[in-house]
């Protein structure tokens, strides 16, 4: 963006990706309630404004989701009854989510077999083309 969006333009960013309201964000950025009920749709059309309230509204999205660490966290925390939690199964519901989360549980699988292959015959059709 070579041209910066200006402190009102930056404000009305700001208030508009928390509450959605494009009235009430102008007039907190600071413009005036007749530009605000007349004009404030015009801030959403301008690009650099448009681009800032994505990028705030993405960050906001990425905060609400957790981390793989936060859930881990939280079935800890459940896994360690901290929460003095009277029906185990959830306990233990949270200790194998846990273990899957962390790779615990390992699946071997045995193999038993032959595998017929035709390389012995490629191997000999080589021999052959380099002999001549």
């Amino acid at each position: 963006m070579k041209d910066k969006l200006n402190a009102r333009q930056k404000k009305f960013a700001e208030y508009y990706a928390q509450s959605g309201n494009t009235v009430q964000s102008a007039i907190k950025a600071g413009y005036s309630e007749n530009y605000a009920n007349t004009n404030a749709c015009k801030l959403l059309e301008n690009v650099r404004v448009s681009e800032y309230i994505k990028q705030l509204s993405d960050k906001l999205k990425d905060e609400r989701i957790l981390s793989a660490k936060d859930r881990q966290l939280i079935l800890s925390g459940i896994a360690k009854n901290e929460n003095h939690i009277e029906d185990t199964s959830d306990v233990i519901k949270a200790i194998d989510l846990l273990n899957k989360m962390t790779g615990e549980y390992l699946n071997k699988v045995e193999v038993n077999g032959s595998l017929n292959t035709q390389i012995n015959k490629l191997d000999k059709i080589l021999e052959q083309i380099y002999d001549e």
